[in-house]
């Protein structure tokens, strides 16, 4: 029952949070030079031509009036029509989702699986040469741009050695083992950086944890050093490790953007480069929403495995 209480308090929290979010990106998409009713009549339209594109799109309208109607519309369901295609975004959107979900989660699952082992690895070796070593990687690892490291693989595995792709990919759906393929180096790129911020919270919350009453209560029981590390103080650093998990979800979404472009997938970073260079508000705006709701779904599974990991939180 509190559970539900916790995911009915979220759910409402999140309608504020996405007004606030779409109402910023409204304003910002305004701010780009150049039109969209004379990116869509061209380049020798007349005035009269343009003024009526405006006025058939609604963008003659004041703005808050374009925004109010615009984000009804969107949690009705119906994020509108492309400005250039007239297709419906949603569509649109949920066509490109599958190849941006891929890669995110491969990222996720390559961040989780080298950075939570070698963090565990740096803490139960604090303060020798071996942590040392990694505080500086992981600090390496963060600094580098993930597109400049996509750059790298490309160049390494898919044009020297050609074990990749080196650009375009698989639809996720029609046939998923060329699109796990595809998606093995935009995946990597993307989980390096994540995997050494995960890693550092990891080591930092595991040394705290290593230094606790409980770990030496653990020691004189005769409970062995992997038993106490694995067990028990990773047990209890559980909770910084879900909230980095799911601030890197958001992320990864984020920086589909940047690897998208670099590896050619059809995913929704390339739809909002392509969106933002027509100046199709209406899928930037759509784009947004959908990653708005996916980020904070993604906190309100955190949220919830807090109250599973510590019941004192419950």
């Amino acid at each position: 029952m509190r559970i539900l209480k916790v995911i009915g308090g979220r759910l409402l929290s999140m309608v504020p949070t996405l007004i606030l979010a779409t109402l910023v990106v409204f304003a910002l998409q305004r701010l780009i030079p150049g039109d969209a009713a004379n990116a869509i009549a061209g380049e020798y339209a007349t005035a009269e031509q343009v003024a009526l594109i405006r006025e058939r799109l609604g963008l003659n309208q004041p703005f808050l009036l374009q925004y109010w109607n615009w984000v009804t519309g969107a949690f009705s369901g119906n994020l509108g029509s492309s400005l250039h295609t007239g297709e419906p975004i949603l569509p649109l959107i949920l066509d490109r989702l599958p190849t941006t979900a891929l890669v995110a989660t491969g990222a996720l699952l390559i961040a989780v699986m080298i950075g939570v082992p070698f963090g565990v690895w740096a803490a139960s070796n604090a303060g020798t040469r071996i942590d040392r070593f990694f505080t500086g990687i992981t600090t390496v690892g963060i600094a580098v741009p993930n597109f400049w490291l996509g750059m790298l693989l490309v160049l390494l595995f898919a044009t020297t050695l050609h074990l990749f792709p080196a650009t375009g990919g698989a639809d996720p759906i029609r046939d998923p083992l060329g699109a796990l393929h595809s998606a093995v180096l935009p995946s990597i790129a993307l989980g390096a950086v994540g995997a050494a911020e995960i890693g550092r919270q990891v080591r930092s919350a595991m040394i705290e944890n290593l230094q606790a009453d409980f770990v030496r209560t653990h020691r004189a029981k005769g409970l062995s050093q992997g038993v106490i590390v694995w067990r028990h103080a990773l047990k209890n650093s559980s909770l910084p490790l879900a909230t980095v998990i799911g601030l890197q979800v958001g992320t990864f979404l984020g920086s589909a953007v940047a690897i998208e472009s670099v590896f050619g997938l059809s995913g929704i970073g390339s739809l909002v480069v392509t969106a933002t260079n027509q100046r199709d508000y209406p899928v930037i705006q759509g784009v947004v929403f959908v990653l708005a709701l996916l980020v904070l779904a993604a906190t309100l599974i955190v949220d919830i495995a807090y109250r599973i990991l510590d019941p004192r939180i419950r």
